[in-house]
């Protein structure tokens, strides 16, 4: 069963080997000048304590390659689910040549037993490999950016990749198994793929483990330590920008400023407050730090306002990575063993 798996998967397994070592040799040539570059810059501006500017040119750099590469190691599992997961069975029963091999001395459950483990075995280690280089090859952008938790950077850094393989390949190959048809159960794979790369980072991942909550009064003292206002809906709303939370920490949630009774504060309601071209600017208008901002907490602060903001500490990034590869991996044992149930429903 063994040596039949690997003929049938030769194929795929082959082109899978070229598309990483091809990227692998992109990771590593551009992954080394600009770790090089990070590394010289870092060198030149420490002295003049002042490497903003300079670091800042880096990304710029590599921002195509850098969100190309994301999307890639993104898709990788999805890519998985759709040609490695949802054909394993759905083209032996296309074909017919399950029967053959279901009227053997083999059992069907030790036939797809060795499918499952061979293929995942390789869809897991394939999405190990460009999670490896990813997150190698982004290290000094992400520590330029500073944002870890962003959604897209989070999904294709370190462990999560191999639960999202795992679960991709286990979903496909339970799609196939249940469709019988290749294309459909193809076409399902990406659709529940893609459903739940926009379902976890909004509602599951922010609620893995406990946020902490802020309140901010709006008040002078507040505005320095912020760094704009942030004007939306047409002036309906009004924010402030810049915060002062922990470094590194994931806002879950910043809603506008509001009264001691909880409503959002428009910024009509205080337009005394706001010098200079104020919510007229128009929605998305941000008003810099400064004289002109100092004044305008304190202004605010005759109101009694306030903003509240919710956020994940940077220590809570390796838990909710382990939570989230456990909880994927768990998924996928679990389509796995509805998989050998379905098997076995046909066969009694």
């Amino acid at each position: 069963m063994i040596w039949l798996t690997a003929r049938q998967f030769r194929a795929q397994a082959l082109a899978a080997v070229a598309v990483l070592a091809a990227a692998a040799l992109y990771f590593l040539i551009t992954g080394l000048q600009m770790h090089h570059t990070y590394t010289a810059d870092l060198i030149s501006c420490t002295p003049q304590n002042d490497c903003d500017g300079v670091l800042r040119q880096l990304p710029e750099t590599y921002n195509a390659a850098f969100h190309l590469l994301q999307l890639l190691v993104l898709a990788a599992p999805a890519l998985v689910g759709i040609f490695w997961g949802a054909p394993l069975v759905a083209r032996e029963i296309e074909t017919g040549t399950n029967q053959l091999a279901w009227n053997q001395s083999v059992t069907r459950t030790r036939w797809l037993a060795v499918k499952l483990t061979a293929v995942a075995a390789a869809s897991i280690a394939a999405a190990g490999l460009l999670s490896y280089l990813m997150t190698w090859w982004a290290r000094p952008l992400d520590a330029i950016n500073g944002n870890r938790f962003d959604a897209l950077t989070f999904a294709t850094r370190d462990i999560v990749p191999l639960g999202y393989a795992a679960f991709a390949f286990a979903l496909g190959t339970l799609a196939g198994l249940i469709l019988r048809r290749t294309i459909p159960a193809m076409a399902v794979t990406l659709a529940v793929f893609i459903g739940i790369q926009i379902l976890v980072p909004t509602a599951i991942r922010p609620n893995l483990l406990s946020s902490t909550t802020v309140t901010f009064p709006v008040n002078q003292a507040t505005a320095s330590q912020a760094n704009g206002v942030y004007m939306g809906r047409g002036g309906a709303e009004v924010y402030i920008a810049g915060l002062p939370i922990p470094q590194g920490a994931w806002t879950v949630s910043a809603p506008p400023i509001k009264d001691s009774a909880g409503h959002i504060v428009a910024a009509s309601a205080h337009l005394n407050c706001f010098p200079g071209p104020g919510p007229g600017a128009g929605p998305g208008a941000v008003k810099a730090g400064g004289p002109d901002f100092a004044q305008i907490g304190a202004c605010l602060a005759n109101y009694d306002l306030h903003e509240t903001i919710t956020y994940q500490p940077a220590s809570h990034y390796w838990p909710l990575q382990w939570y989230e590869t456990g909880m994927f991996v768990a998924l996928a044992g679990l389509l796995s063993c509805a998989c050998f149930w379905w098997i076995r429903r046909r066969q009694n």
